[in-house]
């Protein structure tokens, strides 16, 4: 643990000064998270400089330095006057421009490092030894200008050095035993490293407060004016006490002491019979710091201590914990967990209203609302996370229910901006800025999991749902239930998830009306006006809307609300995102191309909560002229106007159906549904008995078989609705096969049938399901590697791997594969990692491959719009232009298997930039890569690129000789649309003649923008460029056969078979791709070849048992 202690008059290093010591570091921060943003809106690290003396200072020529190099950057002319201060941000960015904010090109350690300020003539003006100075805070002169110096808990970046500082930070308090689960008790022992500090803790989850040694008591009432008539009740109090520490606090299972704030109302309720009235399973909070005149307090230190003989076996679920001081959850005035004295007022003016949208404390919003308490989570005994957050009550109408769903928030100013632990797996994103403990929502009182199942069992269809994990719940050492801990959809999730940055996003809900939850909702108004105003009928149409949301996603959003028959949906709890982008992308990453997309959310009254498997959803969301909830007509217009368009109708009919016969399959939803279950069964009675919202166990297993029968019940009923909306005759049965599952499967419309996809079987074939007559239905045979697909037979014949078939019966197919040619895989031929070997801060001409299959020399080299590049340190000119490392990894491109198989973690990856400008003087900075393919055919270039505000476009060209001559030729395309991140770029040369087996094949990398003459500090950056190829062999392989003889070989017309035994033998005669072009016995003992085409065709025979592949050459 790092100890902040500062003695005053040595903290700084004091070399022979100038300016009479008028020119000073007035204010540095190490570690800024959240204090200031720079003009990019990034948080960097920054120095205030002071001129205390009475005439100005003119910056120009003076160093700035982190090393030994004492000009390691450089100011340019600026003047700073007397009493003014000037900000410097230290972000490695490296700006000079005296009229804009300027930037060094060093970043500061935040484990301490010497800064040293530099006069022209080399003198130290002023020298900063290095000091730890706790993140957000920063390290100061107080007065400004003069010799002692603080620590400021506010930082006053560009002003006056006024807020309270301190001389040293406290250390935190040990902790003689780890907050944990034990069998039995035990004593306690807190230490202070300070031996002149106090220690002061809390055991009633209160934070400890020096103000509080003699008690807070707070008001609370536990009867509301519910009903019109009821009485207001009577105040009543608790308090809550902060203790000194003068020895070991007993540590013991407290569960046979009185309950306290679990007697609290949580609710308006005239009568909370929900208010326990047993003992409540306890455990012992202990939260400390320590305290010293004249220092900032240490941090408090929260644990929580489960006693009981199961030790940390006591409950089956990960445990959640809450502390905080308990007024502010509970008290009357300000508490956020109580109806309190909001509910009271809204009464007294509303005396016979009802309870629908009445006002409550606990219904408070925004800022204002949110306490800061601990969060702490343990799972299988162990504690995985303690830290400070921020917490709000979560929800709308279910905000009124007695146990609250909570929204935390990690916040800088609290200690950690992130929680960082995988509460939902380890395949899952481990840092979270905002989680929710959730109350299951309006399924409150029946499963407690409903929400959660639906998101589970559509997980993986082509829209975002949030993760789930039931958890224990304590607050403040009394235990509270279960709440699910569930991911938080904001602006936040969208940059974890999808990478797109917080200013860049437009996400709305519809609740009533459209609500700004980030950014603005302009394209989305404007894509409501164009279908307001345009049928879908026509392809044309219909083609533009796709570019403004993504239709996959729409149809799998709309197939899955209305299959669970969500009856609080369409004009509420609909939620979509873009990322906002001027046109709309097609190369960008998924989520990042600019189009509307739906995500899942609130399915509580859902899946025959409220409804019946047999309600018509479909025509609910179809409905025209609704005029109230749920659907009134501007909540069903974009749907109804997508189904106008014949190609999206079909597809969504069929990815309907695919659906019914995979991932709604009444046993699957089952086996979803019961395995979600018993993870609960376990704590069910315990939370059942708390609350009294499920009124028994076997209340709670007749909700949950209502879910079954509804799983069961509503395919059948969803097809006919389906039938009815589209005017659909009726159904036909599928049945598909294939001739041997080792070499390949079917893919039926938009799902493979084999076990990957759920809701199908590991061995599937044959397989059956149920589609829509008249209906065309997409087939494709897909084969595994080493095979091809041959053919169809059944109802389906033909040679074609995917077939458009309209069913307008019962069908059935088999599809037949046989096995490859093999041909060898492509594999990488040259590779550049751009890594730590690359030197930083230098301008590059060329970068050796890192990874040479062969022993030939290759390389990228740079050539500069700048002449005479490259320039040595301390030319106008110097980094330039040019070509230099960056710190930029990606996992885009990277191939481990050319760097001693490490991950992308271990790659220890860099990356390259080119600079601005990129033209002077007619002349343009360009990559060339001079690359040999000798040995490899069906070449590929591919590499990962991103725009830095510096270019619009990369223009591609090669050369096939000697002699250069940069042509396009072949190329589909040789401008390539750059984006504001990572995305992968493949130039395909396999078709273009003269690529393959060519020593002398280059290619050359140019840019394109609006203005690439400018020089403002930007770039562009590569990463993991790799050349990909097949290696050319000189024979295909072949099993020479020893009971045939086959000639003449190469033939013309005829082709003759001899065996050995006179077998009866069968033949078959497959092109190279793998179709079959004949077919028959050897009873002639020769085959027609005449017909074919010239070229290799490999001839299988069979006979018995035994079967030989020959090549045969027609010519």
């Amino acid at each position: 643990m790092k100890k902040y202690f500062f003695v005053l008059l040595l903290l700084l290093f004091f070399a022979p000064f100038v300016n009479g010591q008028t020119l000073v570091i007035n204010e540095v921060v190490t570690s800024n998270s959240q204090i200031i943003t720079d003009e990019d809106g990034d948080y960097e690290d920054w120095i205030e400089l002071y001129n205390a003396g009475l005439e100005s200072i003119n910056l120009q020529g003076y160093g700035l330095s982190d090393n030994n190099d004492l000009f390691q950057w450089v100011f340019p002319s600026k003047t700073i006057a007397p009493g003014e201060y000037l900000l410097l941000w230290c972000s490695g960015k490296d700006k000079t421009d005296p009229l804009a904010p300027m930037h060094s090109n060093f970043k500061i350690s935040a484990d301490g490092e010497t800064i040293t300020l530099t006069s022209p003539e080399g003198g130290v003006v002023d020298s900063q030894d290095g000091v730890i100075i706790p993140q957000n805070f920063s390290y100061g002169r107080q007065p400004d200008g003069g010799n002692d110096f603080m620590i400021f808990p506010v930082p006053t970046p560009g002003e006056s050095n006024t807020t309270e500082g301190y001389s040293e930070i406290l250390e935190a308090p040990l902790f003689s035993v780890a907050s944990g689960f034990y069998n039995e008790g035990f004593n306690l022992v807190l230490t202070a490293n300070e031996p002149d500090a106090l220690i002061l803790y809390t055991l009633d989850g209160s934070e400890p407060d020096e103000n509080n040694l003699g008690g807070t008591t707070y008001q609370y009432k536990n009867q509301y004016p519910q009903n019109p008539g009821n009485p207001v009740g009577v105040f009543l109090s608790q308090s809550f006490i902060t203790y000194s520490y003068n020895g070991p606090i007993v540590i013991s299972n407290r569960s046979d002491e009185p309950n306290k704030i679990a007697s609290i109302s949580s609710t308006y309720d005239f009568n909370p019979a929900y208010i326990p009235d047993f003992l409540l399973n306890k455990s012992t909070t202990v939260r400390a710091k320590v305290v010293k005149n004249g220092a900032m307090s240490s941090r408090v230190v929260t644990a929580n201590y489960f006693v009981s003989p199961q030790g940390g076996s006591w409950f089956s679920l990960p445990v959640a914990c809450i502390n905080l001081s308990e007024n502010l959850f509970f008290d009357y005035e300000e508490g956020i967990y109580v109806a309190g004295k909001d509910f009271d007022d809204w009464r007294a003016v509303n005396l016979n209203a009802g309870l629908g949208w009445c006002d409550a404390n606990f219904k408070r919003n925004g800022s204002d609302a949110e306490v800061k308490g601990n969060f702490s989570y343990y799972e299988n005994g162990m504690q995985k996370i303690n830290q400070d957050v921020g917490i709000r009550i979560h929800g709308g109408t279910t905000s009124a229910y007695s146990n609250k769903s909570l929204r935390l928030y990690a916040r800088a100013e609290f200690g950690e901006d992130r929680l960082d632990y995988s509460f939902f797996g380890e395949d899952n994103d481990g840092s979270f800025k905002r989680i929710i403990l959730r109350n299951s929502g309006n399924d409150f009182a029946t499963t407690y999991f409903l929400d959660a199942f639906i998101h589970n069992s559509v997980k993986h269809l082509h829209f975002d749902t949030q993760d789930y994990q039931p958890t224990v719940t304590f607050i403040n050492g009394e235990y509270w239930g279960m709440l699910n801990l569930r991911e938080r959809y904001d602006k936040y999730y969208f940059e974890r998830v999808y990478d797109i940055p917080e200013d860049e996003i437009d996400y709305l809900e519809l609740a009533g009306q459209v609500e700004i939850k980030e950014g603005d909702a302009n394209h989305y108004n404007a894509l409501i006006d164009y279908l307001e105003g345009n049928t879908l009928e026509e392809d044309e149409n219909y083609n533009y809307v796709i570019t403004q949301i993504d239709p996959v996603n729409f149809a799998d959003y709309y197939i899955t609300e209305i299959y669970i028959d969500n009856l609080d949906w369409l004009d509420n709890n609909v939620e979509l995102f873009r990322r906002r982008t001027a046109v709309y992308n097609e190369q960008a990453p998924y989520g990042s191309d600019g189009r509307w997309r739906w995500i899942l959310k609130d399915t509580d009254v859902a899946f025959g909560l409220a409804g019946s498997f047999s309600h018509n959803t479909l025509a609910m969301a179809t409905e025209p002229n609704g005029t109230s909830h749920p659907n009134p007509s501007w909540a069903t217009l974009s749907f109804r106007r997508m189904l106008e368009n014949q190609k999206f109708r079909n597809y969504f009919i069929n990815r309907f159906a695919d659906l019914l016969n995979t991932a709604f399959l009444p046993e699957r939803m089952q086996g979803i549904y019961d395995g979600m279950k018993q993870v609960i069964v376990p704590e069910i009675e315990d939370h059942s008995n708390r609350w009294l919202a499920i009124p028994s166990v076997q209340d709670w297993d007749n909700y949950t078989g209502a879910i079954i029968n509804f799983a069961t019940q509503r395919p059948a009923h969803q097809r006919e609705h389906i039938q009815q909306e589209f005017d659909i005759s009726g159904t036909v049965s599928a049945t598909l096969n294939v001739s041997d599952t080792s070499m390949g499967y079917i893919k039926m419309n938009t799902i493979n049938i084999n076990g990957s996809t759920p809701g199908v079987e590991e061995l599937p074939y044959p397989w059956n399901g149920i589609y829509f007559y008249n209906i065309p239905v997409t087939i494709k045979a897909l084969s595994l590697p080493g095979y091809v697909f041959s053919h169809w037979t059944g109802d389906i014949t033909g040679f074609d791997e995917e077939v458009v078939f309209t069913p307008t019966q019962d069908f059935s197919v088999v599809a037949h594969f046989i096995p490859a040619v093999q041909e060898p895989e492509a594999e990488v031929i040259y590779f550049w990692l751009f890594d730590g070997n690359i030197p930083n801060d230098t301008p590059l001409t060329e970068i050796n491959t890192t990874y040479p299959v062969s022993q030939q020399g290759v390389f990228v080299s740079y050539v500069s719009c700048l002449e005479g590049y490259p320039f040595n340190e301390g030319h106008p000119e110097w980094r330039i232009a040019s070509m230099e490392r960056r710190n930029k990894p990606t996992e885009i491109n990277y191939q481990s298997q050319v760097n001693n198989d490490k991950s992308f973690e271990e790659s220890g990856m860099k990356a390259i930039q080119i600079k601005q400008p990129f033209q002077f003087n007619e002349k343009e900075n360009a990559l060339l890569f001079n690359i040999s393919t000798i040995g490899y055919k069906k070449i590929k270039f591919a590499f990962a690129a991103m725009d830095e505000g510096a270019a619009n476009n990369l223009v591609v060209d090669y050369s096939l000789s000697n002699e250069v001559e940069w042509i396009t030729t072949g190329m589909e395309t040789s401008s390539f649309l750059l984006t504001d991140a990572y995305q992968l770029f493949e130039i395909d040369f396999s078709t273009i003649q003269g690529v393959a087996n060519n020593e002398n094949f280059k290619m050359r990398v140019r840019f394109e923008g609006d203005d690439m003459t400018v020089d403002n500090g930007k770039r562009v950056t590569f990463n993991n460029i790799g050349l990909l190829g097949v290696p050319i062999t000189a024979e295909i392989p072949e099993n020479k056969p020893r009971l045939f003889t086959v000639y003449p070989n190469p033939v013309s017309n005829l082709l003759y078979i001899k065996s050995v035994n006179n077998l009866n033998a069968v033949f078959s005669l497959y092109a190279l791709d793998g179709k079959l072009v004949s077919k028959g016995d050897l009873t002639n003992g020769s085959i027609d070849v005449s017909f074919l085409e010239k070229g290799m065709y490999i001839l299988n025979l069979s006979a018995g048992e035994t079967r030989s592949v020959i090549r045969i050459i027609k010519k």
